[in-house]
């Protein structure tokens, strides 16, 4: 198991999205996977939601093919952030969550 600060971030954010009742699975980086997935997809309320996570120094450390996969999962309907923090993770997702269930009601 990685003991990278980014891995661990990971890790973190996904047992709590867990604990909170989503659906989290970890995209795995490998020569067969579509480079520039977020980390971490999210099945929330019937939503789509990718997180990338980065270590707060390096927030705005995103590559062109992420931000371009980043770019085409906002225009098929999806959501997607850059997070820093645990918290800032649950937040972005019961945003997202929030904000459809205003908009369909």
């Amino acid at each position: 198991m990685s003991t990278q600060p980014e891995s661990r971030l990971s890790r973190n954010i996904a047992k709590m999205l867990r604990l909170d009742g989503y659906f989290v699975f970890k995209v795995h980086g490998g020569p067969t996977m579509m480079a520039g997935l977020p980390d971490l997809v999210v099945c929330a309320a019937g939503l789509f939601i990718g997180l990338e996570t980065k270590m707060p120094e390096k927030r705005n450390n995103v590559s062109p093919r992420q931000r371009y996969v980043h770019e085409q999962i906002k225009n098929a309907g999806g959501s997607v952030f850059v997070v820093t923090s645990v918290e800032e993770a649950r937040e972005f997702v019961r945003a997202v969550v929030e904000e459809s269930s205003g908009a369909a009601g």
